[in-house]
C-alpha cells in the first residue's frame, strides 16, 4: 500500500502545474499535437494532390531530349584505321489532348470524390479524437472524485473505529462492534488504493491523447449547440455526419470510375508537334533539322475483353458503394438515436444522484448523532456510511456520463468541435477548405 501511495504522490506532483486546465484547452492541445491526427492530416494533403494530377492530362505535355553518341567501327583488317563517329541529336516535342472521350472529366470527378472522402475521414478522426479527449478528461475528474470520496470514507471509518474502541473499553459495546468497524476500515483502505491506481491509469490515458499530463482540471461547461429534439438531431446528421459524407463521396468516386473504365475503349485524339536537330561533331555543315506536326487518333478495336470486364467490375463496385451508403445511413440513425437516449438518461441520472447525495449526507449525520446517544448501533452507522459513499460514487459517475453524453451526441451528428477561437480549429478549417 505504501508503494502505491508513494507512486501516486509522485505522479500527482508531476501532473500539477499551477494553472488550471479546461476541457477546451485540452481539445485544442490534442488537435495540435496528437500524432494520429497529424498523420491523417498528411494523408489528406497527399490526397489533395490527385486533383492537379488528373487535370494535368488536359494540359500541354512538353518534353526536351538530348543525345550525344561516340561510335567506333572496327574493320577486320588490322591495317585499316578504325572509323569513329561522334554525333549529337536534340529534340523538343509538344502534345495536346484534343478529345479523350471523357477520360479527363472522369479522372477529375474521381479526384474530387477522393478528396471529399479524405476530408470526411479526417473529420471523423478529428471528432473521434475530441470525443476520446472528453472521455479522458471526464475520467480523470471522476477518478479524482472517487479518490476523494474514498479518502473521506477512510477518515470517517477511522473515527468510527476509534470511537468503537473507546466504547468497548468502558463496556458500552462488545468486541464484535470493534471488529466490524476494523473490517470496514481495512476494506475502505484497500478500495482507496484501488481508486488511486485507477486514477493513475486515467492520467496516463489523458497524457497519451493530449500530449501532456492533466493539471487542475476545471469542471466541463455545459455543451452549446445541442439539438433540441431527436428529429432535429437526425436532420443535422444528414448534413454534417462525416460517415454519411464519406459514403456519399465513395458513391461519386464509383460513378467516376465506371465512366473512366468505359472511356478506355473510346476514341482518343491528340495534337502532336516536334522539332529534331542533329549533326556530326567532326563534320562542318552537317546539322540537319526536322519539324513535324500531326494529329494522332487512337481507337481500341480489340483488347481481349479487358475494357468491358473492367467496366463491369466498376459497375459492381458502384452498386456496392450504393449499398454501403444505405448501411451508413442506418448506422448513423442508430448512433444518433442511442446518443440522444444516452443524453436524456444522463441528465436524469445527475439529478437523481444529487438528491441521493443530499439525503445520504443528512442521514449519515443523523445516524452518527444518534449513535453517540446510544440510539443506533455501530453496524447501522457503518451501513449508512456505505450508503453515503455509494451516493457520492454514483454522482461522480453520473456527472462524468453527462459530460461525455453531450459530446457524444455532437459527434454522432457530426458537429463536435473545439470551442470558438481555438487556433487549432482555425488551422483545420483552412485544411478542410472551409
Amino acid at each position: 500500500m505504501r508503494l502505491v501511495m508513494a507512486s501516486l504522490a509522485a505522479l500527482m506532483a508531476a501532473t500539477a502545474p499551477a494553472a488550471a486546465q479546461t476541457l477546451g484547452e485540452a481539445m485544442v492541445t490534442a488537435v495540435e499535437t496528437n500524432p494520429s491526427l497529424a498523420a491523417q492530416r498528411q494523408r489528406l494533403r497527399a490526397t489533395r494532390e490527385t486533383l492537379p494530377q488528373a487535370l494535368s492530362a488536359a494540359l500541354p505535355q512538353i518534353s526536351v531530349t538530348g543525345l550525344a553518341v561516340a561510335a567506333d567501327r572496327d574493320a577486320e583488317d588490322p591495317l585499316l584505321e578504325t572509323d569513329r563517329e561522334e554525333t549529337w541529336t536534340a529534340s523538343a516535342n509538344v502534345s495536346q489532348l484534343l478529345f479523350g472521350s471523357g477520360r479527363v472529366v472522369a479522372a477529375t470527378r474521381a479526384a474530387r470524390a477522393q478528396i471529399a472522402g479524405a476530408v470526411a475521414d479526417y473529420e471523423q478522426t478529428r471528432q473521434t479524437l475530441l470525443l476520446d479527449v472528453t472521455r479522458a478528461y471526464a475520467n480523470v475528474r471522476q477518478s479524482l472524485q472517487v479518490v476523494s470520496a474514498r479518502e473521506t470514507t477512510v477518515s470517517n471509518l477511522t473515527r468510527l473505529y476509534e470511537f468503537a474502541q473507546a466504547q468497548f473499553e468502558v463496556g458500552v459495546v462488545t468486541r464484535t462492534d470493534v471488529e466490524q468497524a476494523r473490517a470496514r476500515l481495512a476494506q475502505a483502505r484497500t478500495q482507496l488504493v484501488q481508486a488511486q491506481g485507477a486514477l493513475a491509469a486515467s492520467v496516463q490515458a489523458y497524457q497519451r491523447l493530449v500530449g501532456r499530463p492533466p493539471s487542475d482540471l476545471a469542471p466541463a461547461p455545459a455543451t452549446e449547440g445541442l439539438p433540441s429534439d431527436l428529429g432535429a438531431a437526425m436532420a443535422i446528421a444528414e448534413e454534417n455526419s462525416p460517415v454519411l459524407i464519406g459514403a456519399l463521396a465513395d458513391t461519386r468516386l464509383a460513378d467516376a470510375n465506371v465512366d473512366a473504365a468505359a472511356a478506355q475503349g473510346r476514341l482518343n485524339m491528340t495534337l502532336e508537334a516536334g522539332q529534331q536537330r542533329g549533326a556530326d561533331f567532326d563534320v562542318d555543315d552537317s546539322e540537319t533539322s526536322t519539324d513535324s506536326l500531326g494529329v494522332r487518333v487512337t481507337i481500341p478495336l480489340f483488347r481481349g475483353g479487358e475494357i468491358r470486364s473492367r467496366t463491369r467490375q466498376q459497375r459492381a463496385l458502384r452498386a456496392a458503394s450504393n449499398l454501403d451508403l444505405a448501411a451508413a445511413q442506418r448506422a448513423v440513425e442508430e448512433s444518433v438515436t442511442n446518443a440522444w437516449t444516452g443524453l436524456t438518461s444522463a441528465r436524469a441520472a445527475v439529478e437523481s444522484a444529487r438528491e441521493q447525495v443530499d439525503a445520504a449526507e443528512l442521514a449519515y449525520e443523523g445516524v452518527t448523532l444518534e449513535q453517540e446517544t446510544g440510539l443506533r448501533s455501530t453496524v447501522e452507522v457503518l451501513d449508512q456510511e456505505q450508503d453515503l459513499l455509494n451516493a457520492r460514487l454514483a454522482l461522480a459517475q453520473a456527472e462524468r456520463d453527462l459530460v461525455v453524453a453531450e459530446r457524444q451526441l455532437l459527434a454522432a451528428v457530426g458537429t463536435l468541435d473545439v470551442p470558438p477561437g481555438g487556433g487549432a480549429a482555425d488551422q483545420d478549417d483552412d485544411l478542410r477548405g472551409r
